[in-house]
């Protein structure tokens, strides 16, 4: 059984979680937050002293259930270069249920990375995990060489992001299925 705290923070981070995906940081005031999560003012500011530091919360959180949600849905493909393309898949069956809203990282990036280096460095720190994840995948694959292992996590990392920023643009997963056919002649 959670405490009360966590009960209380995670109400909070569900709210954030939802309007600054939704209608961006900067369009996302605290008291809508604390209107929206049914909670006291001073319950936010027991555990967040500034919106920064809920931003910073809510990029390691969403960045923690991203990635369980991804090796989850990895470790289902038992085979090794499977895996890497089950990356496409993974993350076409996520821009759909995000309404092709794009990535919640780059978007965080956006409004407050290029203002605030902590913003900044727990963003890089999201996207450092996901290229580390992405090399190891493909250290394991036994692909065909065509390129160095460092060569084609890197490819596959850009042209997942890549992809799902035209994917947002476009409100449809063409370029991630592109992507991913790209890729599968690669390994």
């Amino acid at each position: 059984m959670k405490q009360r705290g966590q009960v209380v923070i995670d109400k909070i981070l569900d709210t954030a979680e939802r309007l600054f995906y939704a209608q961006g940081y900067n369009n996302t005031g605290i008291n809508q937050i604390i209107e929206e999560s049914d909670i006291a003012k001073a319950s936010l500011y027991k555990h967040f002293d500034t919106k920064t530091d809920l931003l910073i919360a809510y990029v390691r959180r969403t960045h923690e259930l991203w990635f369980s949600r991804l090796e989850a849905s990895i470790n289902k493909v038992t085979d090794p270069k499977g895996k890497l393309l089950a990356l496409f898949d993974h993350h076409m069956e996520r821009q759909k249920v995000r309404l092709y809203g794009g990535c919640p990282f780059i978007k965080a990036n956006d409004e407050a990375g290029m203002s605030d280096p902590k913003v900044l460095a727990e963003i890089q720190s999201a996207k450092i995990h996901s290229r580390q994840f992405i090399t190891t995948l493909v250290e394991n694959s036994g692909h065909k060489k065509i390129l160095t292992d460092d060569e084609l996590a890197e490819t596959i990392y850009v042209m997942l992001e890549g992809s799902i920023v035209t994917a947002s643009v476009f409100k449809k997963p063409d370029e991630i299925r592109s992507a991913k056919k790209i890729i599968e002649k690669l390994i």
